[in-house]
């Protein structure tokens, strides 16, 4: 490899960890530099953004004097800046932030106010007659609670679905209204480009009322002033300040509400109060619930807990990483799972109260009964013998040292049973400890196995894919944490239960540790002990590197192999071989490699037994092929045909020509889009850890089910990828060079120096 080469990519690495750095730091110095009072904002150190033209402009200006003030074209621009850190805080309208941050990762709103000054409803000087009943509907809609379903509707985004108000049958007069139409969740567009929002409900409501034919435009602000002021608007609503200005100009309604000016700032930046702890099932109304994608807690939540809203993840440490960080609001989860998180993590706890009574069970295929038999009376025996009382003890016991497997020899005297898990759903039931793989359903397993006379395989792979493949023989038993319900007693058969256990929330504890409390560096150190050396997880790292290297290599070699096969089917005259080779190219290129994996691995191979690995280097080998087929077309039909007539001529056969003239020179042409196809290829193998491979990608979401980190994993992960993408790519350009005799050093021979 060329020095050039390396110090390029020796700076990228540098340039990685540099932004790594930065951006963990940023988040230690948000905690660090906190703040107890806005009044603290007003100093030239401290950046406010405000709306450039909003009431909210005005009051910070004269409230914060001091303080650096940063004008903003648009209200979504601040919001980014306050994300991302680029100002301290940015003041606007406490519901319209209010909002906004339910949907904004790492932002909260303050309580303190500002300033507040009332919304009203905007109504033209030549329309004077409509002021009484203006202010008689609001009135009565506040009196009769429609203004407060609204607001929480709206605004507390209970719900975004504008209600079906007919308009009047017979209306007895036509009205003109403007509003904007870019003020989420005031007014704005829906996905069927209709207007929408609170001010849209509240004018098609105050219709009804007037008995009036309503006509609502979009106009702009300053539209709005002109259209009221001529009379071509007979009235405004949309999110309108009354200020001294405007009333002098046009007539204004009884508040609708007040605007108070607070102040979104980044989490934790603030020390507050106002953060409640979620004591009760009933405070997750229309907030987030993070669920496992093909678990039964989708159903579970839609039955008792249907004013929530659902969050799907893959895997548990996503799900706590999401908890953490705010974006739900809690996770459904089963009750043991619950508890052994609590005792791992500090600042989480679980809600008491279970939403169901549930067992967890071993599943088989519908047409196993034989092992479903031997199964339950095993399990029998283990029940009577008080074994499964004594690992029920060890396995969800807060004693770590405690939870290790028997020391159990299986004899595989009557064949091998493939065990189907997901190990990142978590401990205790089964999961990865120093480098084996344990918990309550492995230990249960081995004593089925011991008692049988079986062997025990044990494959991962993800949770929804577990059942496929039962139906389709790939494992002879799947578990962890599989709950028994008559929707999937039509598709599996069980055996009796494991464990009896139930559903729970589990949230964000009070006693939450203050991310401030530890400084970069002993974070950095903790976070690479706990994900790197405990249990010396870098070996599963290594591992998965080993796996993802050997899918990518030998599909690579297979792929190319084939690809040129594909290429010379392409270039013939023969239909017999032109089109299904066009029709191969375009199939493979037209399906998602995941599906196309899948197909493989559940279907066309369901029965054969062919190892994961092999199934994923057929895929990727014929994935591959179908994109180099093309490229090396493409190269091909780049050369020269005038070269190919004059090697004729000197006597060169077809063989000749191909070799020494044309596929040197389109190699040429197409190992650069080779190569990066190549690279983009190695990325591609992340995904298969759902066809039961234990690829890097899977190999760091087992250390996050373990550590329930997601930043120091995900970072290393993606710090090795890029050293293997860099090492492969400089290796292919090391062969282009080679190949190019542009770039080869030319040597004259029989001259030599004198």
């Amino acid at each position: 490899m060329k020095p050039k080469t390396i110090i390029i990519a020796g700076l990228s690495i540098l340039l990685i960890l540099v932004a790594c750095w930065l951006g963990f730091h940023s988040r230690q110095n948000d905690s660090n530099v906190r703040l107890t009072s806005i009044s603290q904002l007003n100093s030239p150190e401290y950046k406010i953004g405000v709306p450039q033209g909003a009431a909210a402009m005005t009051a910070i200006e004269r409230a914060f004097p001091d303080a650096t003030i940063i004008y903003y074209n648009t209200n979504e621009d601040g919001y980014l800046a306050v994300q991302k850190g680029m100002i301290d805080a940015f003041a606007y309208d406490k519901a319209m932030m209010t909002f906004a941050a339910a949907n904004l990762k790492g932002v909260e709103v303050l309580d303190e106010v500002v300033d507040s000054i009332d919304i009203v409803v905007g109504i033209s000087p030549k329309r004077p007659d409509l002021v009484d009943d203006i202010n008689a509907f609001i009135a009565e809609i506040k009196a009769d609670g429609t203004y407060d379903d609204m607001y929480d509707r709206w605004v507390n985004q209970a719900s975004d679905v504008l209600p079906d108000i007919k308009p009047p049958a017979h209306p007895t007069m036509a009205l003109k209204a403007g509003t904007s139409g870019g003020v989420v969740p005031m007014n704005y567009y829906d996905e069927n480009l209709e207007l929408t929002g609170f001010d849209v409900e509240f004018m098609q409501r105050l219709a009804v009322y007037l008995n009036a034919d309503l006509e609502i435009s979009a106009l702009s602000f300053d539209g709005m002033m002109a259209s009221l002021e001529t009379g071509r608007t007979d009235f405004v609503v949309s999110n309108l300040n009354a200020t001294e200005e405007r009333r002098e100009v046009i007539i204004m309604s009884d508040p609708i509400r007040s605007s108070d000016t607070v102040f979104m700032v980044k989490q934790g930046r603030f020390i507050t109060d106002k953060k409640q702890q979620i004591t009760d099932k009933s405070q997750l109304a229309g907030k987030k619930v993070g669920i496992v994608t093909g678990t039964v807690f989708d159903s579970l939540l839609a039955e008792h807990l249907p004013e929530t809203i659902p969050e799907y993840f893959n895997s548990l440490a996503d799900e706590v990483a999401a908890l953490q960080t705010g974006k739900i609001s809690a996770i459904l989860m089963d009750e043991p799972v619950a508890r052994d998180l609590m005792n791992t993590m500090d600042g989480i706890t679980y809600l008491e109260d279970r939403l169901t009574e549930e067992s967890y069970a071993f599943a088989f295929n519908l047409n196993n009964y034989d092992l479903q038999k031997k199964f339950n009376q095993v399990l029998a025996e283990l029940y009577a013998e008080g074994i499964i009382t004594e690992a029920d003890a060890r396995w969800f016991g807060k004693d770590e040292s405690a939870k290790v497997l028997p020391d159990i020899k299986l004899t595989g005297e009557n064949g091998t049973l493939v065990y189907g898990t997901d190990y990142s759903i978590g401990a205790p039931f089964d999961y990865v400890k120093d480098q084996k793989i344990v918990g309550y359903e492995v230990e249960l397993m081995m004593h089925i196995c011991d008692r049988l006379g079986y062997d025990l395989e044990i494959v991962d792979m993800s949770f929804p894919a577990l059942i496929p493949a039962l139906a389709a023989g790939s494992i002879d038993v799947a578990g962890n944490c599989i709950t028994v319900t008559e929707e999937r007693k039509q598709s599996v058969l069980f055996s009796d239960p494991v464990y009896t256990g139930g559903s729970v929330l589990t949230v964000v504890a009070n006693s939450a540790v203050d991310p401030a409390e530890s400084s970069f560096l002993s974070s950095i150190k903790e976070s690479f002990t706990r994900n790197i050396i405990t249990e010396s997880r870098y070996k599963l790292l290594a591992k998965g590197l080993g796996v993802t290297l050997l899918i990518s290599l030998l599909s690579t070699i297979f792929g190319t192999i084939l690809g040129f096969v594909v290429c010379l089917m392409r270039r013939s005259e023969s239909q017999w071989a032109n089109i299904p080779a066009l029709v191969f190219i375009r199939a493979i290129q037209g399906t998602p490699i995941i599906v196309f994996l899948m197909i493989l691995y559940y279907i066309v191979f369901s029965s054969s037994g062919i190892n994961g690995i092999v199934v994923a280097i057929i895929g990727f080998s014929i994935n591959f092929a179908a994109y180099v087929s093309e490229m090396m077309r493409t190269g091909i039909e780049a050369v020269d045909k005038g070269q190919l007539e004059a090697a004729a001529a000197l006597g060169f056969n077809r063989i000749q020509v191909f070799q020494k003239i044309t596929f040197p020179q389109a190699a040429r042409h197409f190992l650069p889009v080779f190569k990066g196809e190549f690279i983009s290829m190695v990325k591609m193998t992340s995904v298969v850890g759902y066809i039961a491979i234990q690829d890097l990608t899977k190999m760091s979401d087992i250390i996050r089910s373990r550590t329930y980190e997601a930043f120091f994993p995900l970072i290393t992960t993606a710090l090795i990828y890029f050293i293997v993408a860099t090492l492969l790519a400089s290796l292919l350009t090391l062969i282009e060079i080679k190949i190019d005799p542009k770039q080869r050093p030319r040597r004259v021979k029989g001259v030599t120096a004198e």
